[in-house]
């Protein structure tokens, strides 16, 4: 449920965009300028939860960004532009990021190994069941209510949150708490994590993956509602739809016998996926072309996502929380700066050469994964 959460706060609200764009006399660049600003805080805010929940635990730190949450919530509610709005959002996404982090800390607190591989597959395909859902969801919001019920339905879950993580038990007891005060204790448990060229693979192949994945959210959009005609309801079962896929590539990673091998395959099938939808884009071969070509590059993202995940955790499994932090920073960051590039000039080619220009970079980080020896504990025997 953490782990869904974020996702929750980016794909609702996305069949809104168009109206919004409309209701704020703005541009879609600016009107995606919401997503990146939420990723930027996400961002963020894995930073700063990740590293204080290895300090003060994971249940306490979880109940002060979700407070921090519902108040960007509210000021995105209340906000009468633009600018204001994509700053509501930056506070949103960090409170948020305290959801995000401790939804791979916890797990690496409870669990190792197989066991770990299993959950983190677990985790990743509840990831794609909320973008299955929640864009359907936001549809039917949007006609009826507009994006700011959506926002309000929002504050309401953040909220409930709220009320649910008071009645859980905390993961991390205070005996495996990092002792060490200070924000030089912190540098050092970052420095060990990022100088970790194994550990860093990993997190920056999931992290370029994602950039693919919210180049697709933020430009689809303008070109299955604005471009291909199809109504916001409509939109929100095709977007969930295709999210379906996510969550067969993160399952079947639970299935792999060396998770090494199905990052790798993942990686590919992702690969080629992009580099189809881009040709597709670039010569306006239709929705049903769109749609063909968009399944197996979200297929093969959500066996990137839920492999980097195992393999990434069970390397920096003994600071946790700042490994989650780092893994998640990196992805936001990444896909904060490729999401508006979607949106720039004729939105077809620009995300046709985005697709382009990602695949290419991921498929680097495919090839270095494909020469690392694979985690033993990782391995089904």
């Amino acid at each position: 449920i953490l782990g869904s959460f974020s996702s929750l706060v980016n794909d609702m609200y996305l069949p809104a965009i168009p109206q919004m764009m409309r209701q704020y006399h703005t541009t879609p660049s600016m009107t995606q300028l919401g997503i990146s600003a939420t990723m930027l805080g996400l961002g963020i805010g894995s930073v700063l939860w990740g590293s204080l929940s290895d300090r003060y635990g994971r249940r306490r730190i979880l109940l002060i960004s979700l407070a921090i949450f519902v108040i960007g919530t509210l000021c995105a509610i209340f906000s009468p532009s633009i600018q204001l709005f994509d700053a509501s959002r930056l506070i949103q996404g960090i409170g948020a990021g305290g959801s995000m982090v401790l939804s791979y800390s916890i797990p690496a607190d409870r669990y190792t190994g197989r066991n770990l591989a299993v959950i983190m597959s677990i985790v990743g395909a509840l990831n794609g069941f909320v973008p299955a859902g929640a864009p359907l969801v936001g549809g039917f919001m949007t006609d009826d209510i507009g994006w700011k019920g959506i926002f309000i339905v929002l504050l309401i879950i953040g909220v409930l949150m709220w009320i649910w993580t008071t009645r859980r038990p905390e993961s991390l007891p205070p005996s495996r708490r990092l002792q060490a005060t200070g924000l030089k204790s912190y540098i050092h448990a970052y420095s060990g994590l990022m100088h970790n060229r194994r550990f860093m693979t990993y997190v920056l192949t999931k992290s370029i993956a994602i950039g693919l994945l919210f180049s697709y959210i933020s430009s689809s959009p303008f070109i299955i509602q604005t471009h291909y005609g199809v109504t916001p309801s409509h939109f929100g079962m095709v977007l969930g739809g295709n999210a379906f896929a996510l969550i067969i590539g993160s399952m079947m990673v639970a299935r792999a016998k060396v998770i090494k091998h199905s990052l790798v395959c993942g990686g590919t099938v992702m690969c080629l996926g992009a580099i189809a939808e881009a040709i597709i884009l670039w010569i306006d071969g239709g929705i049903i072309a769109y749609e063909i070509a968009i399944i197996p590059m979200l297929f093969g993202s959500g066996m990137v996502f839920a492999s980097s995940n195992s393999l990434a955790m069970e390397e920096g499994r003994s600071d946790a929380g700042s490994a989650s932090a780092i893994l998640n920073v990196i992805k936001y960051l990444f896909a904060a700066i490729v999401t508006p590039l979607a949106g720039l000039g004729d939105i077809m080619h620009s995300t046709a050469i985005v697709f382009l220009a990602v695949a290419a970079i991921s498929a680097l980080f495919i090839i270095a994964v494909s020469r690392l020896t694979p985690i033993p504990t990782l391995q089904k025997h």
